[in-house]
């Protein structure tokens, strides 16, 4: 079975666009339902106090860890 992990990703806006600055990603495998049942909505509240940072979280398969990105099958 595959193994998943769960990544909090942290972006700036400079105005015209996104751009990547870090993450944090949650080192417990789960599957990919486990995964997706933790993004649902109404499971996260958000407060922003500067419109041009963000955070987004996502679920990826753990064999992604370390590359610059990653294809979801």
């Amino acid at each position: 079975m595959k193994e998943w992990v769960m990544i909090i990703s942290m972006w700036g806006n400079d105005g015209s666009m996104d751009h990547y600055i870090g993450q944090l990603a949650l080192q417990e495998l789960m599957t990919e339902r486990q995964c997706e049942y933790m993004l649902k909505d109404g499971r996260w509240a958000a407060s922003f106090d500067n419109e041009y940072f963000s955070m987004k979280v996502h679920c990826y398969p753990k064999e992604c860890a370390g590359k610059k990105s990653c294809e979801r099958e």
